[in-house]
């Protein structure tokens, strides 16, 4: 089971931003990742609770994950740290239409999706071996990352989509739990590519996203 759940993580795979801003560029690649995924869009933008599930079921097709791939390389040649605040900015657009608080959400997306780029453009190696480390030694936290970025990617689309402010809530309400996972995963992140030993160990006691951020402050 442990192998199988490995070789099911691309790493690093795309984070929502880089997958979405396709949506401003309209390119063919996004086109085609977007009519792939289209029934699952549909599908959690009726129930957006099913996003997970759904995230899942992708997150077992082939050419789901060949696609990831494809954007990813495309995001790496392509995507700035302006393009993926103006990403992100398009889809908070949608929620502000309707009065929808999500700032705090959107920026743990932005801020681990800049961390990320960052990492990709100027620690390469460093940052996927810390990947490939990460999803042997630890592959159902590896798969479980896995889906928090593709549900989220669901969540985001969707929300594209959405014509009414009661949809766009139920929306923001599966974002704003994920993307509390999603800080949890960022902070660790930091703290085992920075090497510091005493953040590694707060790392591994947290219980909370709270509690360790609140733990990786005093050290």
């Amino acid at each position: 089971m442990s192998g199988q759940i490995a070789l099911v993580i691309p790493p690093p795979s795309p984070s929502p931003s880089q997958t979405l801003y396709g949506a401003l560029t309209k390119s063919h690649l996004y086109n085609t990742f977007l009519e792939y995924t289209r029934p699952y869009i549909e599908h959690v933008l009726n129930e957006p609770e099913a996003a997970e599930e759904e995230a899942q079921k992708l997150l077992n097709d082939t050419k789901f994950l060949y696609l990831l791939t494809m954007l990813y390389q495309d995001a790496v040649l392509t995507v700035s740290e302006d393009k993926l605040r103006e990403t992100y900015g398009y889809v908070w657009g949608r929620f502000k239409e309707f009065d929808i608080d999500i700032e705090d959400p959107m920026e743990i997306m932005l801020e681990h999706d800049l961390w990320k780029l960052r990492q990709i453009k100027g620690n390469f190696d460093n940052f996927v071996t810390m990947f490939l480390n990460f999803a042997m030694e630890s592959p159902e936290d590896a798969y479980k990352y896995a889906v928090t970025l593709t549900t989220l990617t669901l969540l985001l689309i969707a929300s594209l989509n959405a014509k009414t402010r009661e949809k766009l809530e139920t929306l923001a309400n599966e974002i704003r739990e994920l993307a509390d996972e999603l800080e949890l995963y960022t902070l660790t992140f930091m703290a085992v590519l920075e090497g510091n030993e005493e953040e590694n160990k707060v790392v591994a006691t947290a219980g909370s996203t709270e509690e360790l951020r609140k733990a990786l402050e005093i050290v």
